[in-house]
């Protein structure tokens, strides 16, 4: 899963939000001054990251996007942009309450940050990178701003923007391949957080 799944995945609080949202960035890492609730984030993160790996779901889905280097990522910004369609199914807030609520508070946060995370945020934020999977055209746009970040070796072979053919072609599979995984995601997060109905934004009849 990726930024806005994350940052979604997450207790109602923004040191858990950013914990969440930023451990890749840390690589898993905690830091000086780190709060309990950014280090629950950080583990959070980890323990949606080894489910999605570990789903017969999520590797249906990567085998419909074929055999390359860059399929999990592909995937990833894909079922975001997804998220992103089907908001209304899973959460109690709207979409866009939820991002301005989070770029709002993550905001004041950035002194208690490493300088990185800092910089991340504010880019997040700046660039709305949260609300920017709306259309098939923002997704394309994403991942243009993927490729550049990729090694020129790796460019040589492919990038994201080649997966977009294969994601057309399967919308509907990739779709309802989200629609019937999602749901078990929270889950996870429902019974490893042991959040209070007051510490997420998630409706609870949803089918697992």
């Amino acid at each position: 899963m990726n930024y806005l799944a994350h940052t979604l995945l997450s207790k109602n609080n923004i040191d858990y939000q950013l914990g969440n949202l930023l451990a890749d960035v840390l690589k898993g890492e905690g830091w000086v001054g780190a709060s309990q609730q950014h280090l629950d984030g950080l583990n959070m993160h980890k323990q949606i990251d080894k489910f999605t790996d570990n789903s017969h779901i999520v590797r249906q889905a990567l085998s419909t996007l074929g055999s390359g280097y860059l399929k999990g990522v592909v995937l990833d910004i894909t079922f975001d942009y997804f998220l992103s369609k089907h908001w209304d199914k899973f959460v109690t807030i709207e979409k866009d309450v939820f991002i301005q609520n989070f770029y709002e508070h993550a905001k004041k946060q950035g002194s208690n940050l490493p300088s990185k995370a800092n910089e991340f945020v504010t880019a997040i934020a700046k660039y709305d990178i949260l609300g920017n999977y709306n259309t098939l055209i923002d997704l394309e746009q994403v991942f243009q701003r993927v490729n550049r970040r990729l090694s020129h070796r790796l460019l040589a072979k492919e990038n994201t923007t080649d997966y977009l053919p294969r994601i057309t072609e399967n919308y509907d599979k990739l779709e309802q391949d989200f629609l019937q995984f999602f749901p078990t995601l929270i889950a996870l997060f429902l019974q490893q957080s042991q959040a209070k109905s007051s510490e997420h934004l998630f409706k609870l009849d949803l089918p697992v």
